[in-house]
């Protein structure tokens, strides 16, 4: 989000920074900290991880449609429609999203949805540098990692058509492993390698709008992303409620299922539709010392690509030996784009209850989900009608 009158300056800077070339990663690194300098000038932005194995199994066009949606919910809290620009660029917007575009234009904005928007518009081409940006750091990660290095091989720079890239997933295959998490088994390079031919198949992402209630999809539709309105729809046992479990299922995965203490049942997708209808976690510090985020992202991948937010006062609490464990996993997984990393709130020097009451201030500001297992937490977000993840 660029207030206008930082256009100009902004063009200056990206416009000779070509994201289809090659470049050092050093060069994106040096190019986003002078747009980050344009924070306190107004400039916003928020990074969007759609995870490998979903691209691989799912049309992402509603995915991509659901996202979009939600971002600008977000921007709408800080800018008017009327006075402002909406820039997308077209991947194949669906109807949804062009419904809602449509209500914001004619709340009076100015929308334009265009192919080749990152070289056309300069809110397209900010977006797109700080995207290539967060990709290159991740690959850089990747290529380094002794466990991905194969026969003097590593991943080069993660391009289909780059010889290295190419030479590395031949030679990965040759050992018999399974594909790493971040190898996109759908394009065409590795279903080749896999003796596949054609297209994947493709199914319609598992986005369950059925296990959300009403109300939150109702002001969703209407440009109101409000964390406070959600509640599930166990659709096993008709419970609606504002809270779900984590618990393990079969194996070692964790599941999220129905908080009525009769039913129990996993919610099919109950991750999945979460993060891409809101997208922020906070996680109190009993979830961080336990170690829950990292294991799932071991075993299970229910929490991947959230944005995780860190907030001041939870950081300070998990300062010992597990807490410190869990958020290096946490700060590894951010850095090869698994999931994000935001701090969040001001730390809190106070009571048991004006810290409390702190962190749901912030969970508030950022329509996040809070994630607790402590009984006063629980009912203090419960009276502020915020949504709950558990383990118990």
């Amino acid at each position: 989000m660029i207030p206008g009158s930082l256009a100009k300056e902004l063009e200056a800077l990206v416009s000779v920074a070509d994201t289809k070339k090659k470049r050092e990663p050093a060069y994106w690194d040096e190019l986003f900290k002078r747009l980050e300098k344009f924070k306190n000038r107004g400039l916003q932005f928020q990074v969007e991880r759609i995870p490998p194995w979903h691209v691989d199994r799912y049309n992402l066009n509603k995915i991509m449609d659901v996202v979009y949606q939600r971002i600008l919910s977000i921007f709408s809290r800080h800018a008017q429609p009327g006075q402002s620009r909406i820039v997308v660029d077209d991947y194949g917007v669906g109807d949804t999203l062009r419904r809602f575009l449509r209500a914001l234009e004619n709340a009076g904005a100015e929308v334009v949805v265009a192919a080749g928007a990152d070289d056309r518009y300069i809110e397209g081409r900010v977006a797109s540098v700080l995207a290539k940006r967060d990709r290159e750091n991740a690959i850089e990660i990747l290529r380094k990692a002794s466990d991905y290095q194969v026969n003097g091989h590593d991943v080069g720079s993660g391009n289909a058509g780059d010889p290295q890239t190419v030479a590395w997933l031949d030679a990965w295959k040759k050992t018999g492993r399974p594909w790493p998490w971040f190898v996109k088994q759908s394009f065409s390079t590795v279903r080749k390698l896999d003796g596949l031919s054609g297209k994947a198949p493709k199914q319609a992402p598992p986005i369950r709008e059925n296990i959300l209630s009403p109300e939150f999809l109702e002001k969703f539709r209407n440009g109101q992303l409000s964390v406070t309105s959600l509640s599930i729809v166990c659709p096993s046992c008709g419970t609606t409620g504002k809270a779900a479990l984590v618990t393990p299922g079969d194996g070692v995965r964790f599941v999220g299922r129905c908080i009525n203490d009769k039913c129990k049942k996993p919610i099919p997708d109950l991750g999945f539709t979460l993060k891409y209808y809101c997208g922020f976690l906070l996680p109190d510090s009993n979830i961080i010392t336990g170690g829950l985020l990292s294991k799932d992202l071991e075993r299970s991948r229910l929490f991947e690509g959230f944005t995780v937010l860190l907030h001041a006062t939870v950081r300070r609490e998990c300062d010992t030996p597990g807490g410190k464990a869990e958020l290096g996993k946490l700060a590894n997984f951010t850095a090869i784009g698994r999931i994000g990393i935001e701090e969040a709130g001001d730390l809190v020097e106070a009571s048991s209850i004006e810290r409390d009451q702190a962190i749901l201030e912030s969970a508030l500001e950022y329509n996040a989900i809070l994630m607790t297992d402590d009984k006063n937490m629980k009912a203090a977000a419960q009276a502020r009608q915020l949504f709950i993840l558990s383990t118990r």
